[in-house]
């Protein structure tokens, strides 16, 4: 396949800079409302009449942004900074001085920022956080304006600088990374006919877009783990060895188990201990498109690469007719940025059909925020929920996914062309640069 695709550079930019109203009264009064949309201003301090601090900036971080994104202050000059981290991880905001205030979820820190007239932006520098949204600015009100914020960097290049920069990042895609995952793993089967898998967690680097390398735990090498394939009526055997450095377990969501195969550690299970190993053994009872993954501290070894699919046919079911391409696509959200089984654009994987294809989509949401699918040019037909074929299929053209949900939908592949798909959460899928995160492509030839 070529590697850039000439339809796809032509896209039209979306919108990613979000810039809300003052709210002085709620920050007197340390409200955070994060509902209201508001992006407040640096509250004046009694003390800087008395040379202290030129005014307060509240930045509150959760999973994975911050609000408000855009700080305005009317001057020049040092600010106290609290910062809330309302994330259920560690974050901080670094400033592009180098200053940083970091805290752990759901606590609070303080520190000083001095802001120079030019403005200045911040990050979370925790890996991939940056690249999957976690960025901010402080501007300062231009001289002789009423409160006006000045250009951001984005603006102050020329249109010309803009267009190239977008088409630049566009060109690349697909672009070549290390690793793949959700890579089907065929089972071993044993003499009385169970299926066996042998997963394994351990820590690795992981490329999740060109030059791009972050810490994420997997399962046998990759992000997403390995998927498993059966049938409704298998005996199925997951064997987990624990190559990490901290607890683990492995919670087949979706499917029904005995209790104590369940994977929840205390109540069905111990948890499993670096360097040991645990066996998941039960019989097969329900088809769909379900999931597997951990659920020790699964609010960080999740998001950090610790799942995969597990699709479930049953042959004797012809609800949902069969497809020509049956692609299960992960999404997921958190230290790795924003990805599409485990990559970030330019480095997704386009799905590439002939026109008349009959294409299903398995969604599967394993991070930590919504994801409202949109894909141009053909229409959704939403077939199934959670495992279950729903007895009113319909049409969408932006597929809504909850974390922990797995919507099944078919795309008859109608129109030639390359066709965006992505998120439509728009900060999970362009910045300053353009496109990254949650972008691909459906590529239909004749």
């Amino acid at each position: 396949m070529q590697r850039t695709f000439l339809y796809f550079a032509a896209f039209t930019a979306m919108a990613a800079v979000f810039a809300g109203a003052i709210v002085v009264t709620a920050l007197l009064f340390g409200a955070r409302d994060r509902a209201s949309g508001a992006s407040p201003s640096a509250i004046p301090s009694a003390s800087a009449v008395a040379g202290g601090p030129a005014g307060e900036i509240t930045i509150t971080a959760f999973d994975l942004g911050f609000e408000p994104a855009m700080v305005h202050v009317a001057a020049a000059g040092t600010y106290t900074v609290t910062f809330v981290n309302d994330g259920g991880v560690h974050h901080d905001v670094t400033f592009a001085d180098g200053t940083t205030i970091a805290a752990e979820g759901h606590q609070t820190a303080n520190g000083e920022v001095t802001i120079p007239a030019e403005g200045m932006t911040f990050i979370c520098s925790v890996p991939g956080h940056a690249d999957a949204g976690m960025r901010g600015e402080v501007m300062v009100a231009a001289a002789g304006a009423s409160g006006g914020p000045q250009a951001s960097p984005g603006e102050s290049m020329t249109a010309e600088e803009m267009r190239d920069v977008d088409a630049a990042v566009t060109a690349q895609f697909p672009a070549e990374t290390e690793g793949r995952g959700n890579e089907v793993l065929e089972p071993e089967i044993q003499p009385d006919g169970t299926l066996q898998w042998e997963l394994t967690a351990s820590v690795i680097q992981w490329e999740t877009e060109p030059g791009t390398f972050v810490e994420a735990y997997a399962y046998n090498g990759m992000v997403p783990g390995p998927q498993l394939r059966a049938e409704v009526g298998d005996h199925i055997r997951i064997i987990l060895h624990n190559d990490l450095p901290v607890p683990t377990t492995i919670h087949s969501h979706g499917l029904f188990v005995p209790p104590d195969m369940d994977g929840v550690p205390v109540i069905s299970q111990p948890a499993v201990m670096p360097g040991e190993s645990f066996t998941y053994e039960y019989t097969l009872r329900n088809a769909g498109s379900h999931m597997y993954h951990s659920h020790f501290m699964a609010e960080e070894q999740v998001p950090m690469g610790l799942l995969g699919a597990f699709i479930v046919t049953d042959p004797g079911d012809d609800a949902i007719p069969e497809a020509d391409i049956d692609y299960a696509m992960i999404l997921n959200d958190g230290p790795l940025g924003f990805t599409i089984n485990g990559k970030g654009f330019p480095a997704t994987e386009p799905i590439v059909a002939k026109q008349g294809d009959l294409i299903r989509i398995r969604y599967m949401n394993e991070g930590l925020q919504i994801h409202p699918m949109h894909l141009h040019g053909m229409p959704q037909l939403v077939v199934a929920k959670d495992g279950w074929a729903l007895p009113d299929p319909h049409y969408e053209d932006t597929v809504l996914v909850a974390p922990g949900e797995r919507i099944d939908v078919l795309v008859d592949a109608t129109e030639v062309g390359t066709w965006a798909f992505h998120c439509h959460i728009l900060t999970h899928a362009e910045g300053p640069d353009g496109m990254f995160g949650m972008v691909t492509a459906l590529v239909v030839t004749e």
